[in-house]
């Protein structure tokens, strides 16, 4: 709904109203983000040691009598040496949610123990939570392995698990994959956009299709970008591993693994390391948007809100009304809510279609909000609105796909008038994201975590015009 038009809620004083306006919330919509350098170039302040002592009492941090982690100069420059011998892990003292990290690595020549005879290894560890294990100083955690002809792989860490698109390694295909087996066991997906949805687990893990390191004895620059649970790995400019929902077990219950640590490891590769920074983000940049893939596949899991049965659970508020033909919900005046009040969702996943019978046809699809009572405005001023109405107005954050008014679509990406449009949203803590007609036009996180947990509504609005509903499903995600 957007504020050129003037709407009318009619109390009993009869007293009209404009849209509110949410500007100062906006402004805060998406902060600056700064990026923080991680090493000083002079010792490891703002991180812990973890190293392997005898592989079974818990770790003492900080204790590395081989000095497997030292700051060295190289090339000029302050960098971390990692000798690999032996395994461990140099761990950030300050925990990441969404965020964006990258750092400069190049090889050096020892290779240690049982990875003597192998690729040189070594591997970025995100989302870190919990006590390292004794047998590997690594925590429970998302890897973005940095290890040759294998940089960007995953593989599990203490148990945890993801999801990504691709196919299993075979004797045939693996041909054209960088990286080799290294022994017959190894059961492997490699990753192809588009292709099967496959789970990752402790016995296998996921390769890069490609390889783009730079020659041995040359720096690479490895970026790992986490939001909203998609991991997507970048090798010298290059995105050659995509993720997403990873989660671990813990008393019986799978739980996201959405936050935390990151470590450097020590694994029998001599590695240095230099230039470790992070940001935050509050937004994923448009130039990623075409790697978010959708965490529900297919149709499975999904509840129709729409059904027979769903229907009795409708109410109404405000002007106006709401009629239902067919499974064709059609909204008349307003400004008018129309919410269904069967049950509150926190992480789900939305879909429907909607029809604009007209040119900038207003309407909206609010998400997460308190039950409004008979005040329809308690959805606009708790909850968050997916904009449907104008492809290309003045203002971008009234752009059909915005989260109004907080956070504007890169572009409407809808059919002509008269034409039915489909769409996902994602609300997964405080992240949203929106995919119309197949494609992902906005990713945006709450910083004033507004809502976390709520109903689902429909807006009917007093433009004279008509948008049309249907087909409006939801499933619930961890």
């Amino acid at each position: 709904m957007k504020t050129t038009y003037l709407s009318i809620y009619c109390l009993l004083a009869a007293v009209v109203l404009t849209r509110p306006v949410v500007a100062a919330d906006s402004a805060k919509a998406v902060p600056k983000s700064e990026w923080m350098t991680l090493f000083n170039g002079r010792d490891f302040s703002g991180w812990d040691k973890f190293l392997v002592a005898d592989g079974k009492a818990p770790i003492v941090p900080n204790i590395d009598p081989k000095n497997v982690f030292t700051v060295t100069n190289t090339d000029g420059e302050a960098a971390i040496h990692v000798s690999g011998e032996g395994y461990g892990a140099i761990t950030t003292k300050m925990a990441f949610t969404n965020f964006h990290f990258r750092v400069q690595y190049k090889w050096g020549p020892a290779r240690w123990g049982g990875r003597s005879k192998v690729g040189r290894d070594s591997g970025i560890l995100y989302c870190s939570i919990g006590q390292p294990n004794p047998s590997s100083g690594w925590m429970t955690s998302i890897e973005n392995n940095v290890m040759e002809k294998g940089v960007g792989q995953w593989w599990s860490v203490n148990g945890a698990i993801i999801d990504c698109e691709g196919e299993w390694v075979t004797d045939e295909n693996e041909l054209y994959v960088p990286y080799k087996r290294e022994g017959k066991g190894e059961k492997n997906i490699v990753w192809k956009p588009g292709a099967r949805r496959l789970t990752a687990t402790g016995a296998n893990g996921i390769t890069a299709p490609f390889d783009v390191e730079s020659v041995f004895g040359n720096w690479n620059t490895v970026e790992v970008v986490f939001w909203g649970g998609n991991c997507i790995h970048i090798l010298n400019g290059h995105v050659n591993t995509v993720a997403f929902s990873p989660r671990y077990q813990t008393g019986g219950k799978w739980i996201p693994l959405d936050h935390g640590k990151i470590q450097l490891q020590s694994e029998g590769g001599e590695v240095f390391y230099r230039r470790p920074e992070a940001q935050p983000l509050y937004e994923l940049p448009p130039q990623l948007l075409g790697y978010v893939v959708s965490p529900a596949a297919g149709e499975e899991g999904f509840v129709s809100l729409l059904s027979e049965t769903a229907l009795k659970d409708w109410k109404h508020c405000g002007l106006g009304n709401f009629s239902v033909t067919d499974g064709v919900v059609t909204g008349e005046g307003g400004m008018g809510l129309w919410w269904y009040a069967g049950r509150q969702f926190t992480n789900v996943v939305l879909r429907g279609e909607f029809l604009q019978e007209q040119p900038i046809a207003d309407s909206g699809v609010y998400l997460r909000f308190p039950n409004p009572g008979n005040d329809p405005w308690i959805a606009v001023k708790k909850g968050h609105e997916m904009e449907i109405g104008d492809p290309n107005p003045e203002n971008p954050t009234w752009r059909t796909g915005s989260i109004y008014p907080f956070h504007a679509s890169i572009r409407a990406n809808t059919k002509p008038v008269g034409q039915w449009n489909s769409y996902e949203i994602v609300c997964r803590g405080h992240d949203y994201s929106v995919r119309l007609n197949g494609e992902v036009v906005n990713a945006w996180t709450d910083t004033t975590q507004r809502t976390e947990s709520g109903f689902i509504g429909l807006q009917n609005y007093n433009d004279g015009k008509t948008v049309r509903h249907r087909n409006l499903r939801a499933k619930e995600l961890l």
